[in-house]
């Protein structure tokens, strides 16, 4: 009979030992889920003809869009049909936002003479009439040692990266009268 109870008492402690393992294992799948990394929208700008997949190293919190077409995006550079600005939020009051990525959309005989303007920037992408064009800061425009130092320089990104990460969204532009004046060009 000793031999009987110490048996029943052995099973009792694995049917426990097998339940906290199924409690461990639905706690491993959570805590592996959690280590998935987030998806990140789409930034899609159809006036402008720009789809961007941003890094997962981008906070949606930190970054604000800035775009301007027309008469507002030839104010940031002559020649430009849209400008798109994704700009970091700073998170010190006393900070300035300041752009991770700049993107410019110009008619195809405007290029070569803003990418004179532009000696940092690069040709990403282009179809028969626009041609995009990325650029990313050169510094860090923050102080080292900062809050909004670190933050920016985890979120820069290299131009093999907006690379990978621009489409053009639906051939260019969608502004019908941008789209008319092209054809005219």
């Amino acid at each position: 009979m000793v031999w009987l109870a110490v048996v029943w008492i052995a099973g009792c402690g694995s049917k426990k030992a097998q339940r906290a393992e199924e409690q461990g294992d639905q706690g491993g799948a959570t805590a592996v889920q959690s280590q998935v990394p987030r998806v990140r929208l789409p930034y899609v700008i159809p006036e402008a003809g720009v789809h961007f997949n941003p890094p997962l190293s981008w906070d949606p919190d930190r970054i604000q869009l800035v775009t301007r077409s027309g008469e507002a995006a030839a104010s940031v550079l002559s020649g430009v049909d849209h400008a798109v600005s994704f700009e970091y939020k700073a998170e010190q009051p006393a900070h300035a936002n300041s752009p991770l990525l700049d993107l410019y959309v110009l008619h195809r005989a405007e290029a070569s003479r803003v990418s004179a303007k532009l000696p940092d920037s690069v040709v990403i992408d282009s179809t028969s009439d626009w041609v995009f064009i990325a650029r990313l800061p050169k510094d860090n425009p923050y102080r080292s040692g900062l809050l909004d130092a670190d933050q920016f320089d985890a979120m820069r990104m290299t131009m093999a990266d907006v690379r990978d990460a621009f489409t053009i969204e639906s051939s260019g532009p969608s502004d019908a009268t941008l789209r008319a004046e092209s054809q005219r060009r």
